[in-house]
């Protein structure tokens, strides 16, 4: 069939533009100030489309060379690119400067990996690495693996263009053998996987199509004789009903049932913390059968699992493998077989790392066969906070485990690893996962007499509500207090009034709205909301449901001297305080509620009284703290920045490209610019839905 028709595509969401990376360069002095600008992509090619150049002409560059495939081509091992039997690993390095290279990683013997060479460059100015879905294969059937990318453009061109390999770690420059126009394809809905689905010697590629409405579908490009592709067929179609979210699935393509034609494996998370293996299995034409559902799990967090492929016990059949990285730091690579009834399932683990050993977030993992001992083994490019860098290798044992880790090229400085882009036969670069909630809350001063250089900024008011609302946050931390006796449920973060007009008391000394000290009316005598006054729990709520924000309740701790009392009339009348104003809004609005981990009684006591009422929704899903604990609040406020490291840290621990995690920031505005380029937009709220 031809391309999507643009009455499918009106509803698809249209590309994004790139965000660049942090600054870095490889091999190079200094660090390279050309702004990465749009005239190189925006002028014409002689086919009638942005050309996209290579920065040095070689022999053969962009010109399709017709070939025959090499003897016994079909059983060489996956992405060789100096045919000498061996898989290499190969990276899109995307440099600060605007330009970009390729650099093979030519495997030795012994499976280890030499410096790396430059394979093919382009000048500053013609490509964006982010509108690139990059894959590898065999795609003229020489036996030498080439490289291929769907390419983005900003007006909404998409483009399939080819490097063919040359046979000694270098590629020819592209060229472009399928384009179409804006309106019919939509680059970001796009997952790109290649493999020879048709069994003719040549990889070709399946994109899986994302309607945005559940229609989503498979198309096959099939590979020509000189490298390039045909126009592409529904290879795979279902409708919505399945409810198939690609956000929740990774793909890896492998010949799983040794027929010689590469299925596509899928891990798919159809539910929270369930995940189950499915297999779409190759047609002659290139086409795919109806998925066969196999080995399925709970208690798996999707965003810790990478999934790949390889043949490692040499059986002539590939395996689907899971890397799972544990939330005690260890790791671990679970292998699964298609058995004789079509579904995944022996699992065994192939590979398991103590803590310590690797941070999965700078691992990027390309298996292979890299000794040539007829075993896919499993590599990586493994890239430090300080741009050291180094190629490990895990080699494949003859039962098709995988051995200790050998350690071979290393650099000591210059490689970013946000900008190295390894390419693999199957799952076009992960996903950004999806930005967090962010909770914003104020801070408060440390150190000796904390007290005196405090600013109130607790957001306890609805002037502090929308303002963290207009640095970002969807949620708000907050403090509970109440009254004498219990009697008032009120929004205040100091044990005393300090900070407030008038004399200075326990708030649990005095009541809401008799008495000389009373508490109403009073109001903020310093600080950024100077002159905003105390509000009631319920009058706070209610300003952060009219703002659709989250409420995350701190409970304090001086409350305990009423809900712990032991006169049955004050515990009664405190409990009511802080039950009934939730009880009343939880249909319709996200709160939750917790108290310190000091609080030993108290929290007991809210967690059995919570439950009681029927709230235990109120006690789950909290946001995760991210601040660094080595930087404490000040007035003036410490710079963001030295959170940095710990903001990354936990991203990569928490975020998944499938759903957002929440978290909790004094930083608030800062952490919103600083996940630019770092996650996708997560979806506003609405009412009660901030939070899954």
């Amino acid at each position: 069939m031809g391309v999507l028709s643009a009455v499918v595509v009106c509803a698809l969401i249209g590309p994004q533009a790139g965000v660049g990376s942090a600054s870095a360069v490889v091999e190079a002095a200094e660090e390279g100030t050309a702004a990465r600008g749009a005239s190189a992509l925006d002028s014409g090619g002689s086919n009638g489309f942005p050309a996209v150049g290579s920065a040095s002409a070689q022999s053969g560059d962009g010109v399709r060379i017709s070939t025959v495939r090499a003897a016994g081509a079909h059983d060489a091992p996956r992405h060789d690119y100096n045919g000498d039997g061996r898989s290499d690993m190969l990276a899109w390095y995307d440099y600060s400067d605007g330009s970009d290279g390729m650099r093979a990683f030519l495997a030795d013997a012994d499976g280890g990996f030499p410096t790396p060479n430059r394979g093919w460059e382009a000048a500053a100015g013609n490509y964006w690495a982010e509108h690139m879905k990059r894959v590898t294969g065999d795609f003229n059937g020489d036996g030498i693996g080439d490289v291929a990318a769907f390419y983005g453009y900003d007006d909404g061109r998409v483009s399939l263009l080819t490097w063919l390999g040359k046979g000694d770690g270098t590629f020819a420059g592209h060229f472009a053998s399928w384009t179409v126009p804006p309106g019919n394809w939509t680059f970001d809905a796009i997952t790109a996987e290649a493999g020879d689905f048709d069994g003719d010697g040549r990889d070709d590629i399946a994109a899986w199509y994302d309607y945005r409405n559940g229609d989503d579908k498979l198309f096959t490009f099939l590979a020509d004789a000189d490298g390039g592709f045909g126009t592409p067929f529904s290879s795979f179609a279902r409708t919505a009903a399945d409810g198939w979210q690609v956000q929740r699935m990774k793909f890896a393509t492998g010949d799983f049932d040794g027929d010689g034609r590469d299925d596509i494996g899928v891990m798919d998370s159809y539910t929270a913390g369930t995940v189950r293996l499915m297999v779409f299995t190759a047609k002659v034409d290139g086409g795919f059968n109806e998925p066969v559902r196999g080995w399925e799990s709970t208690g798996w967090q999707f965003g810790r699992v990478s999934v790949h492929s390889g043949d490692f016990d040499g059986d002539g059949r590939d395996e689907f493998a899971a890397w799972y990285d544990y939330a005690d730091g260890h790791d671990a690579l679970i292998g699964f077989d298609l058995g004789a009834d079509g579904k995944f399932g022996n699992r065994r683990d192939l590979l398991s790392a103590v803590p310590g050993w690797y941070e999965r977030s700078r691992m990027r993992i390309v298996t292979g066969d890299y000794n040539g001992d007829g075993r896919d083994d499993l590599a990586t490019f493994y890239g430090y906070s300080d741009t050291r860098a180094k190629a490990i290798t895990f080699i494949a044992k003859a039962d098709g485990t995988l051995g200790e880790a050998l350690h071979s090229w290393e650099e000591p400085k210059g490689w970013n690893l946000d900008r190295v882009h390894m390419f693999e036969q199957y799952s076009s670069p992960p996903e950004l996962p999806v930005c967090p909630v962010i909770f914003g809350h104020g801070g408060y001063p440390t150190g000796d007499r904390a007290w005196e250089r405090d600013k109130v900024r607790q957001p306890n008011h609805p002037k502090g509500l929308a303002q963290q609302k207009s640095w970002g946050a969807l949620g708000v931390e907050a403090d509970l207090q109440l009254t004498k006796n219990g009697t008032k449920g009120v929004m205040w973060h100091n044990r005393t009034t300090r900070g407030l007009t008038g004399p200075e008391v326990d708030v649990t000394h005095i009541w809401w709205a008799t008495g000389a000290d009373q508490l109403k009316g009073r109001t903020i005598d310093r600080g950024p909301y100077e002159g905003e006054t105390v509000y009631t729990f319920r009058e706070w709520l209610d300003s952060a449901k009219s703002q659709n924000m989250a409420a995350f309740v701190e409970l304090k701790g001086e409350a305990g001297a009423s809900l712990l009392s032991t006169d049955a009339s004050i515990r009664e009348t405190a409990w009511k305080e802080v039950i009934e104003p939730i009880a009343e809004r939880a249909p319709s609005q996200k709160i939750m509620i917790y108290t310190g981990a000091k609080n030993t009684d108290l929290r007991v006591e809210l967690t059995k009284r919570i439950e009681a009422a029927g709230l235990g929704a109120a006690l789950k899903t909290f946001p995760r703290w991210v601040d660094s604990a080595a930087v404490g609040w000040e007035e003036p406020a410490p710079s963001a920045s030295g959170h940095y490291d710990t903001w990354q840290e936990k991203l990569d621990q928490f975020a998944s490209p499938g759903s957002s995690q929440p978290m909790v920031t004094t930083w608030t505005k800062e952490l919103k610019s600083w996940l630019s380029g770092k996650c996708l937009p997560a979806s506003a709220p609405g009412g009660g839905t901030v939070i899954s």
